[in-house]
């Protein structure tokens, strides 16, 4: 009977220090601070200038109808714009419609089908804005704008 009363105390006594362990680890502790969500898509879709001056920006596209980033700054000069299609089903082109932005912009992207990329190039000299759609897709609202700014 003691030894039982023992092993009773025994097994009590290590369920204990097992629940307390498991329950202290679901504890916040207020002065630990939580990391800021980033998203990787916003920080590897910003412009970027190279030695020569040319600035370079990679849009993504999916079965969202939405450009990532949807609005993106340049100064004038040479732009090389990339499409890259990561949609699973959804063709995707860009392209400047003419008489919307200060000058018109006549290079476009007319087909990027699913998982493929496009590059085109082009130059800009007058500042503002310039509207930028998916031509299959604009009544969805899949549109974007480039400022460009001196």
């Amino acid at each position: 009977m003691v030894l039982r009363f023992r092993r009773s105390l025994t097994v009590i006594a290590v369920l204990s220090a097992v629940l307390a362990v498991g329950l202290g680890g679901c504890g916040g502790s207020p002065d630990r601070q939580e990391p800021e969500p980033t998203n990787a898509a916003d920080e590897a879709n910003e412009v970027t200038v190279d030695p020569d001056g040319v600035q370079s920006i990679t849009l993504v596209s999916g079965d969202d109808y939405q450009f990532v980033p949807a609005e993106f700054t340049v100064a004038p000069g040479q732009v090389i714009l990339t499409l890259e299609n990561a949609a699973t089903q959804l063709t995707h082109s860009l392209a400047f419609p003419p008489g919307i932005g200060p000058s018109d912009i006549v290079e476009s992207i007319s087909v990027v089908a699913p998982t493929e990329v496009d590059t085109i190039e082009f130059s800009v000299s007058t500042p503002g804005e310039y509207a930028f759609i998916c031509s299959f897709h604009e009544a969805q609202g899949h549109t974007g704008v480039m400022s460009v700014e001196a």
